[in-house]
């Protein structure tokens, strides 16, 4: 019971650690997979390095609990120390910027030395057990059950509690205690061994070695898998840290459970190794069937959906559920096929063999996720990034044990790599949590027509970092990462702000000759600063997905580099004239850092004296403190001022104040009246707000809770309170879209109607009206909505898909069959449009 409650706290504490060493170290030396990949290597491969020393070692000793316990000191003495660490370290990442494979190699030295210890704590305590060898099986699969167990709470503990209220640092410390408690524990443990085992050094038999090569391509699978399965969720309930954090704890508390039930079957009349090969064999089929059913995942989070009356559905239960659908099985698997595989190479060698084990298994998961990573998600996407490896393992499972079970499991494998309709895998890239409202109808149930139809993505791209498709409606575009639209062409709020972000700096400075644009999108920014034609323009964008999927669209951005922001700014001591940055929302797991104190005060080391910085600030999906926390947060970097663009804010910072702008340029009109505030309006409406650090990640765990924000109406009335006399139309205009979040109907068109009175040509509120009747006519199939729209929106394609969509729901069929045809001769390569049109045509 000692020896287990210390495993416990030992994987506890491990997993904390761990999940606060990615995300400081995705900060210090980038958040890009090259760069976690050296992470990776660094913290799994020292931990097999010390599984496999500690495990000879260990067979050595009278008290293995003293070796543990001595192990578990230092994995204490290096999380308390592990925020200088990595602080010290930073500098050489960011150096090594431009060299991957020393940055990697340097990964290893900084990370290693941690990492063994953790590696060996497992078979230190395997050593202590002196009980007979066809006992050690079940023993070793509870201890086994026990630290697995631990580490998800160590997982849930850090992603839903210690680093949203303690942040990195002090999550490290808690892991520190963690680790101490263990130590203590089996300090103090009563346990010694009759006698030291003589063959800690002799080589396993031939059975140990097909024992490990069995657990060792498990390893490889669970590794492939989880990367293929997590990639596959994001797009189902979102890329949030909370969905990463449930997928990796839905997934150890499998393999936990599985060691637990695997050491109830271990025992000694069973045939180890055939339960083995069985065990690896039926995971293998099992992880490429629900591979698979990632595609019905977003089918039955729309039925959650549409079951709350139309309330947001990404709850943690839902996540959970979700998860343990696809994840579960397999996981179960993993974890039950170890009691089996200590039961035989651990038979003479209870340290030696649970070393070369756990030590085969990790280095195995290593090549899994780099394999899974760098080739098979980029190449074939998440299913069959889970499919080939299980194809492959259950042909080694059935290669090393024979056996009809095992021809089965490789025939259960080959089914799930089946390939999925075009309608299955475009609805699970558009991410249905995004837009759930897509495939509802107007009394509230899923509209059946409209789900298998599923929708137009012209291009679709699995990149190392996010899923990245075009999401087409209709004619006009919209950028998706993860199923999240980033940039679009749909809205006149989104491609205001986008543009907003290229002209403000670029008016703003005096001579701005060398420009930076973060962020790339659909390449509205970078258009609108390269009208202004600057000498130098370089543009950064984490995922090379995105910039292929807008050079799809004849667009090439110059100068493109693909990296993360803070690493290139870090790495490049050059100055700029104009940062502008566009991040993703912060809600995304990791977006948050680009919303810091530091990010901002990287960027203003970056610019010239006469600089300015140009910043995003969404208001939707945001709570009002998480707003006011970004604006005090820039405000306390630079001198501010704040630009409206419709559900967004526009952040425009200097150095300091009365900076000039440039000769012979003056803001235009139209644009000087969507300044909301200056600086010190700012500061005194963002007073007491939270200030973001890269060490206390607010942002991140904060903003998640407002995916389907109820607080958009609060955050606008507090903006206008900011923007003490809006200029026409926007006051009337501000009070349409709060209208819009009181879901009052009759207040939102007398709004619009006075905006467009005051001002009757202005193009963003006829736009902006246009789009408002267009959206109240399709979800609501109102003609004289359809009617209203069209006086606004003139040409504009959508007009004749929303006019199709609602002829066909009148039984209008000859009539949507034509509109479907007319939007076919300008668009013929929709296949949405052509799935609208058979529909209506056939008999």
């Amino acid at each position: 019971m000692r020896l287990a409650l210390c495993l416990f706290c030992s994987g506890a504490a491990a997993l904390v650690l761990e999940v606060a060493w990615f995300r400081r170290l995705a900060q210090v030396s980038g958040a890009t997979s090259v760069a976690l990949a050296g992470v990776l290597a660094a913290v799994i491969g020292g931990m097999a390095l010390g599984s496999l020393l500690v495990g000879r070692w260990a067979d050595r000793v009278q008290r293995p609990t003293r070796l543990y316990a001595f192990l578990e000191i230092g994995v204490t003495l290096c999380a308390l120390g592990s925020p200088w660490w990595i602080d010290w370290g930073a500098p050489v990442y960011v150096a090594l910027a431009d060299a991957p494979l020393a940055r990697f190699g340097f990964s290893v030295l900084h990370l290693a030395p941690a990492a063994i210890l953790m590696g060996g704590t497992l078979p230190a305590l395997a050593a202590a057990l002196d009980i007979a060898p066809e006992r050690r099986g079940r023993a070793l699969g509870a201890l086994y059950a026990a630290n697995t167990l631990g580490a998800v709470v160590g997982t849930l503990a850090a992603g839903f509690f210690l680093l949203p209220t303690v942040g990195l640092n002090g999550s490290m410390r808690w892991a520190a205690v963690g680790s101490g408690v263990a130590a203590l524990v089996a300090w103090w443990a009563p346990l010694s061994r009759a006698g030291a085992t003589t063959d800690a050094h002799g080589a396993p038999s031939s059975d140990a070695r097909r024992a490990i090569a069995l657990f060792a391509i498990s390893g490889f699978l669970g590794m492939a898998s989880e990367v293929g399965f997590t990639r596959g969720l994001v797009l189902v309930f979102g890329s949030s840290t909370y969905a990463f954090t449930t997928a990796l704890a839905v997934f150890l508390f499998g393999i936990g459970v599985g060691g637990a039930l695997g050491a109830r079957l271990a025992t000694p009349s069973r045939n180890a190794m055939r339960w083995l090969a069985g065990i690896v064999g039926l995971t293998a089929g099992l992880f490429a069937v629900a591979g698979m059913a990632l595609y019905w995942l977003p089918r039955w989070y729309l039925e959650i959906y549409v079951g709350q009356g139309g309330i947001a559905a990404a709850s943690a239960g839902t996540k959970f559920a979700l998860s343990a659908v696809v994840l579960l099985p397999g996981a179960l698997g993993l974890g039950a096929a170890f009691p089996f595989a200590a039961r035989i190479a651990a038979a003479a060698q209870p340290g030696a063999g649970t070393g070369r084990l756990y030590g085969a298994n990790t280095i195995a998961s290593i090549l899994g996720s780099t394999i899974a990573v760098y080739i098979l998600v980029p190449t074939w996407g998440p299913h069959l990034a889970i499919a080939i490896p299980a194809v492959v393992v259950a042909a080694l499972a059935l290669a090393l044990v024979p056996s009809r079970f095992g021809v089965a499991c490789v025939i259960l494998a080959g089914v799930g790599a089946l390939p999925p309709s075009d309608v299955a895998r475009e609805r699970l890239a558009m991410g249905v949590y995004y837009a759930p409202g897509r495939y509802v109808a107007a009394d509230g149930s899923i509209d059946d027509v409209a789900w298998n139809d599923g929708v137009d993505l012209p291009f679709t791209e699995y990149g190392r970092e996010a899923t990245v498709s075009l999401f087409r409606w209709y004619g006009t575009l919209s950028l998706l990462v993860d199923g999240k639209a980033v940039a679009s062409q749909q809205s006149v709020q989104d491609v205001q702000h986008l543009e907003l972000l290229g002209h403000l700096p670029m008016a703003l400075h005096p001579r701005p000759e060398r420009v930076l644009v973060v962020g790339l999108g659909l390449g509205t920014t970078y258009r609108a600063v390269l009208s202004h034609k600057p000498p130098e323009l370089v543009v950064v964008e984490i995922e090379e997905a995105v910039a292929n999927a807008i050079a799809a669209l004849g667009v090439k951005p110059r100068n493109l580099v693909i990296n993360d922001a803070r690493l290139y700014l870090k790495a490049n001591d050059e100055k700029f004239d104009v940062i502008t940055s566009d991040p993703i929302h912060p809600w995304v797991r990791g977006g948050g850092d680009l919303y810091t104190r530091e990010y901002f005060e990287l960027c203003r080391a970056r610019l010239r004296d006469d600089g300015v910085m140009c910043h995003w600030l969404p208001l939707y999906q945001m709570g009002l403190a998480d707003v006011r926390a970004v604006a005090r947060t820039f405000a306390s970097v630079f001198h501010t001022d704040v630009y409206f663009a419709g559900t967004d804010l526009v952040l425009v910072g200097r150095r300091a104040a009365n900076q000039p702008a440039r000769d012979g340029v003056v803001l235009g009109e139209a644009v000087s009246r969507l300044r909301v505030a200056g600086h010190d309006a700012t500061v005194r409406a963002s007073a007491n707000a939270a200030l973001l650090t890269e060490d206390r990640l607010i942002l991140e765990y904060s903003a998640p809770h407002h995916l389907e924000s109820q607080e958009l109406g609060s955050i606008l009335r507090w903006v206008q309170t900011l923007w003490a006399s809006p200029a026409t139309p926007y006051g009337a205009i501000l009070e349409a879209q709060i209208a819009q979040c009181d879901q009052d109907g009759a207040k939102v068109s007398a709004a619009i109607e006075r905006a467009l009175q005051q001002a009757p040509q202005h193009q963003f509120a006829r736009r902006f009206a246009g789009e408002v009747y267009l959206q109240a006519a399709g979800s609501v199939q109102s003609e004289g909505f359809l009617k209203a729209a069209r006086r606004y929106l003139g040409d504009d394609p959508r007009l004749l898909g929303v006019e199709a969509d609602l002829r066909a729901k009148q039984g209008r069929r000859a009539e949507a069959a034509a509109l479907y045809r007319r939007l076919l001769a300008t668009q013929p390569d929709n296949v949405y449009v052509k799935r609208r049109l058979a529909h209506v045509t056939e008999e």
